[in-house]
């Protein structure tokens, strides 16, 4: 698969190109990026320097967390959004959110089902 930029579009060409896969190969992503979100996302994006360091010190917890939800997005083949504005000029906090209106179900061992939309969200703080 191709490297994408880290940006809006480059998440969205991303996710077209994941989607696009045959369902065996759709859940290989699947498993790997619920298995190691940071090393999933440093395949397959060009990252800067600063987004590298950044994706790298990302909370171990928060990583598994986004890592299960983009893993359930991919299976189901829901929409996955990226709001990335640009960091403000002088000393800032970075943020990663997510917020999401999925709704998963699974019936025992079954695959989960899902709908809804995920959104990663990154935000500044002065």
């Amino acid at each position: 698969m191709t490297k994408q930029p880290m940006t809006p579009t480059g998440v969205e060409d991303k996710i077209e190109e994941v989607y696009l896969l045959s369902a065996p190969d759709l859940l290989a992503e699947a498993n790997a990026i619920q298995a190691d979100f940071k090393g999933w996302v440093a395949d397959n994006f060009i990252l800067s320097s600063s987004q590298e360091d950044y994706l790298d010190n990302l909370n171990d917890r928060i990583s598994t967390y986004f890592g299960s939800q983009c893993s359930i997005c991919f299976t189901n083949k829901l929409p996955i959004i990226l709001i990335y504005p640009g960091p403000p000029s002088g000393d800032y906090s970075k943020w990663t959110g997510s917020s999401n209106t999925l709704d998963v179900k699974s019936e025992g061992g079954a695959e989960p089902v899902a709908t809804g939309t995920l959104t990663f969200e990154f935000t500044y703080t002065t």
